[in-house]
């Protein structure tokens, strides 16, 4: 699998652990077979009694709801900011201890 197809994959997959609640069931139940049971289409096709197109496209507009909804709500983009900010502060925080080592050893 393509390393950008992996990244779709994966922030699909983000997303619906975020707004999958706000599916329907019955896209959500056809979701979690593809991503988190990783089944393929014919096997959810096979599953639901339906043709692998009519899959193909439910997991389609399920997937543009979510990105709507993220687009909406910004879950994703806020919890990857705050990710940053803590990231930048732990840096900070040990470049500050870094420095108090310095000034007690110095002692």
């Amino acid at each position: 699998m393509a390393l950008d197809t992996l990244q779709a994959r994966g922030r699909t997959l983000a997303l619906y652990e975020r707004y999958g609640p706000l599916l329907t069931e019955h896209q959500r139940a056809v979701m979690d077979l593809h991503l988190r049971s990783d089944w393929s289409l014919a096997e959810i096709a096979a599953h639901q009694r339906t043709s692998r197109a009519a899959v193909h496209d439910l997991l389609r507009r399920s997937t543009r709801v979510l990105q709507e909804y993220e687009e909406r709500l910004g879950l994703l983009a806020e919890t990857a900011r705050r990710r940053r900010a803590i990231g930048a502060l732990e840096r900070e925080l040990n470049g500050l201890r870094r420095r108090i080592a310095n000034l007690e050893g110095g002692v």
